[in-house]
């Protein structure tokens, strides 16, 4: 199970985007909704935004005043759920997330417990537009009903522990586990690549890279000097060093 985590400060338009409101979500169909936490039913994006607004007020002012969690099970894990067996899902998530405290190399906290389960939320099932695959989409606000803030600290290590301890009790591969038996195949498409062109060029290797369904980031200097790239397929994401034989993927080493 992979997932993603990050505080946000355009709150109004994360809502209305696992809500289905957003211009930038093209199929509202595939959207369904599963809980409800600590808000009315019924309410709109800019309802849900009002009441954590007035929640918003009671403290200091913080510029990050969303939080946005995105849960990705291997879809044979969820193949026959319903609505009931995602809102369970959730609920199991939030309570791994909530109790992880993050601690630095001598052992101080520096990320305290969170408390979304104490705090105002929305939770959405999204499906793919083309694969159809299911997915949840949850936005909290950053103040508990406590008038106490959500760390955001390392909130993707948080969301990525809180995932890995779900799905070891429920059985399922791990996020880890899924990247390493996917990496053998990312480095396979690399050399493919590689062996399948006449001559070396950095664009026609990405071009083909693309072809193949991955995502392709170039990380260069200030002066526009290629130093890496990264790839991307579904939500795992490749670094050049990490791949191949004595790193001979790099950017450096291509040609």
């Amino acid at each position: 199970m992979i997932t993603k985590a990050k505080s946000i400060s355009h709150g109004i338009n994360g809502i209305r985007y696992i809500m289905g409101e957003s211009r930038n979500k093209k199929h509202p169909e595939r959207i369904f909704h599963v809980k409800d936490n600590l808000l009315p039913p019924g309410l709109d994006a800019a309802g849900v935004w009002a009441s954590m607004q007035l929640t918003l007020a009671g403290s200091r002012q913080i510029k990050n005043s969303v939080i946005r969690i995105e849960v990705s099970p291997a879809p044979e894990h969820t193949e026959h759920f319903g609505i009931a067996d995602w809102e369970k899902l959730w609920n199991d998530f939030v309570q791994e997330f909530d109790n992880i405290e993050l601690l630095d190399r001598n052992g101080r906290t520096y990320s305290p417990k969170t408390n979304l389960a104490g705090s105002k939320g929305k939770v959405y099932l999204h499906l793919e537009s083309q694969s159809g695959i299911p997915h949840l989409h949850g936005t909290f606000c950053r103040i508990d009903e406590r008038g106490n803030i959500n760390n955001d600290h390392d909130i993707h290590l948080r969301a990525q522990r809180a995932a890995e301890r779900v799905a070891l009790k429920r059985g399922w591969t791990t996020a880890a586990e899924v990247r390493e038996t996917n990496i053998g195949q990312v480095n396979r498409d690399c050399m493919e690549t590689l062996q399948s062109m006449e001559s070396w060029s950095w664009d026609e290797y990405v071009a083909r890279l693309r072809s193949k369904g991955y995502e392709f980031w170039e990380l260069r200097d200030n002066k526009k000097i290629l130093r890496g790239y990264v790839l991307k397929k579904g939500n795992a994401r490749y670094k050049a060093s990490e791949l191949g034989r004595g790193r001979n993927l790099m950017a450096t080493k291509l040609e």
